[in-house]
């Protein structure tokens, strides 16, 4: 009986020993299995049962939401006071009130030497005013200028008489005013003067004039306008005066004035920039 028992332990044994021995093979050749490909596009899943490569021809979704599209960041000054009035000294075109010929057609010159004494940080008065517009005057004669200047001509005067850095700009709107005012720089506008509406104006008011805008508060432009001698910080409504804005049309003033169209002039300023 005890030969019967041991020989049944050693069969078993021998058996147990002989499955370890064809245990399956776990090193499987993957390649032989189908595969399950997650398409990229986000609208769904697309499953591959095959062995082939797989080609995303799913069209690529674009987004039509406006909002999600990045918007362009705007450089616009820091620190934009809500009102600026620099402190430029006022004198008229006509400075003893001698409205002749020469003083009446004076607002150009009287305007770039109002901006040049401030940047240069000279004095100011009515016969250093008056000695001014004779001197310039005289140079403009001698060198081609016609009595109404362009604004273009203006900032040609301002480098080569004055020496002073000045550019013209075709954007004319109440914020780029305040832009360039708010950087301590001046403007210079071109306009239909009887479009301004100005009371102190002998009537009907200039053809064409210029004026010098110094600052700005809520509602209006502040100005030293050189065509009244009432024209130190005088206040323009911003609507009155952009609406005024047009250039000399060029040449020499035809001597019936109900020949110049002042609409046609284009919506110009001179940005008179401070001392670098």
């Amino acid at each position: 009986m005890k030969k019967l028992i041991f020989l049944s332990l050693a069969i078993l044994f021998l058996s147990g020993c002989g499955q370890a021995n064809i245990a399956p093979n776990f090193n499987i050749n993957t390649e032989t299995i189908p595969k399950t490909v997650v398409n990229d596009n986000k609208t769904g899943t697309e499953a591959n049962t095959g062995n082939t490569p797989v080609v995303n021809t799913a069209p690529k979704v674009v987004s039509t939401d406006q909002s999600k599209i990045p918007k362009p960041v705007l450089s616009l000054p820091k620190d934009l006071k809500s009102e600026i009035n620099l402190p430029v000294t006022f004198v008229s075109q006509a400075p003893f009130a001698n409205w002749d010929y020469l003083h009446n057609e004076a607002c150009e010159e009287a305007s770039m030497i109002m901006a040049v004494k401030y940047f240069k940080g000279e004095a100011l008065d009515k016969q250093i005013m008056e000695d001014e517009i004779q001197k310039i005057s005289k140079w403009e004669g001698e060198n081609g200028y016609a009595v109404d200047l362009t604004a273009n001509e203006v900032v040609k005067i301002l480098a080569n008489y004055f020496y002073l850095p000045a550019t013209l700009s075709r954007e004319v709107t109440a914020d780029k005013i305040k832009q360039e005012l708010s950087q301590g720089n001046l403007i210079i506008v071109p306009l239909a003067g009887r479009d301004l509406g100005n009371p102190y104006y002998r009537q009907p008011g200039p053809i064409f004039h210029m004026l010098l805008i110094r600052g700005y508060d809520a509602t209006n432009f502040i100005t030293n306008d050189p065509g009244t001698k009432h024209g130190e910080g005088y206040k323009y409504s911003y609507g009155d005066l952009l609406w005024a804005v047009h250039d000399w049309i060029g040449g020499a003033r035809p001597a019936d004035e109900s020949l110049i169209d002042m609409n046609k002039g284009a919506k110009v300023m001179i940005i008179v920039e401070k001392n670098r």
